[in-house]
């Protein structure tokens, strides 16, 4: 299939939902499938002056449509989200993305399942972001441990920024989730990218969220890459995260983080091969980072909260590790009014170097429809450099930001977000302001 042939098969399928979408909010349509949607326009102004004397500034209007229908025990459902970004004050490329453009059918039981567009696999993640077919078949009657679901997509795959499908990339993947109670799922996936003919990933996915009662809760996501980026590379272990979560009581809650990744271009390796070109040793192995960090919250009163936490972290596998220590305090409803007080301050230290920031925070809640921010942002990073004598010269740069921001909720349809903040650098002196529109129905 050629390019022009995929980007016209996109095109009318978002064609297709978006007649939908019209036709939705009038006449009988509405009836049948009532919509329910959102839209978010959102400008960002940012000025910038340098210690030498340059000035910058920068500019963005981001626009979000997001709607979905689904027919009341009918059969039918759509759903269509896109962002568009343009940058008024600089010549970067404008921003089209498509995450879902879909039209579906399922039975009135909603065991049968069958999707045709662009679509966002939440089992799956990013990985299972396809254009092209998704079927589902849902178990009727569950079983002692859960509800089985069955799913099967293939398809191609949408240009990040571009509304637009890739040249020569196909995916396609099968998964199967059991859904328990109270909110527990097991997830086992496999996902296969072709690129050029080439295996570009085959990857097995493997997530749980397991609440054990009595306040325990696990959740585990995992990726197991069954060969490398076009046939080069061995197997291996490229993603894990793990969070568990006890709350052992209200008034004590112990919190541990584990994640490990190993990131690839494999689009980058796979074109290379593809043309010919010799592919980098080093670019097999990646970008490897490792983090595991703790947490305890201690809330005293109910309107009191402080934790402390400790983290250790790596970026690479040939850096140094990092340790980092987090102390904070948070206050809701203080002396009895609508008033939320939290302050937070970290240290990091990563061999000799260090890097602090203290965070402070102010919100007052004036009814139910406004709510004001104000923010105080206060790093210190030091380097140490050492020079050809191995004498150490060490430099501080030092940044404050301030920001007041507020959020109306001016009825059920209408949002409006207002932010307005100030940095002063070492190097540089900045001023943001960010407007937001958030239309309901």
């Amino acid at each position: 299939m050629s390019a022009d042939l995929r980007l016209r098969a996109v095109r009318a399928t978002i064609g297709l939902a978006a007649a939908l979408l019209v036709l939705a909010p009038t006449g009988a349509a509405a009836q049948a499938i009532p919509a329910d949607g959102r839209f978010a326009l959102f400008t960002n102004f940012s000025s910038r002056e340098r210690v030498d004397g340059e000035s910058t500034d920068f500019t963005e209007v981001i626009a979000r449509l997001s709607i979905s229908g689904d027919q009341p025990g009918g059969i039918f459902e759509y759903a269509i989200d896109g962002r568009f970004a343009t940058y008024p004050s600089s010549e970067r490329d404008e921003r089209a993305s498509i995450y879902e453009a879909f039209i579906g059918l399922h039975t009135p039981d909603r065991r049968w399942n069958l999707r045709l567009g662009q679509m966002w696999l939440g089992e799956l993640g990013g990985l299972a972001s396809v254009g092209g077919v998704h079927g589902e078949y849902r178990q009727g009657t569950p079983t002692a441990i859960g509800r089985w679901r069955f799913g099967l997509f293939a398809g191609l795959e949408l240009d990040r920024y571009q509304v637009e499908y890739l040249d020569e990339i196909r995916k396609g993947g099968v998964y199967a989730a059991l859904d328990g109670d109270h909110g527990r799922q097991h997830i086992l996936g496999y996902v296969l990218i072709e690129n050029h003919g080439l295996t570009e990933r085959s990857v097995v996915v493997f997530n749980n969220f397991i609440p054990f009662g009595k306040g325990v809760t696990l959740y585990q996501a995992l990726q197991y890459d069954t060969e490398g980026p076009a046939e080069l590379g061995e197997p291996e272990l490229s993603y894990i995260f793990g969070n568990l979560r006890w709350r052992i009581s209200r008034v004590l809650e112990l919190q541990g983080t584990y994640h490990r990744g190993q990131s690839v271009d494999a689009r980058t390796i796979t074109d290379d091969v593809v043309a010919g070109r010799p592919v980098d040793p080093a670019a097999l192995d990646g970008l490897l980072y490792e983090s595991a960090r703790a947490r305890v919250m201690v809330r005293p009163l109910r309107w009191l909260s402080v934790w402390a936490g400790y983290s250790n972290d790596k970026n690479n596998r040939e850096d140094e590790t990092g340790n980092r220590l987090q102390l904070g305090v948070s206050a809701r409803r203080l002396f009895g009014v609508p008033l939320d007080v939290t302050v937070a301050s970290s240290q990091t230290d990563i061999g000799d170097d260090s890097y602090d920031s203290l965070w402070a925070s102010i919100g007052y809640a004036f009814g139910a429809k406004v709510y004001l921010t104000l923010d105080y942002y206060d790093t210190l990073s030091v380097y140490r450099i050492g020079d050809r004598n191995g004498a150490t010269i060490e430099v501080r740069p030092n940044s404050e930001r301030l920001a007041l921001s507020a959020n109306l909720n001016l009825s059920r349809t209408f949002s409006l977000l207002l932010s307005v903040e100030a940095t002063d650098h070492s190097d540089f002196e900045e001023l943001r302001a960010l407007t937001g529109l958030i239309i309901r129905f």
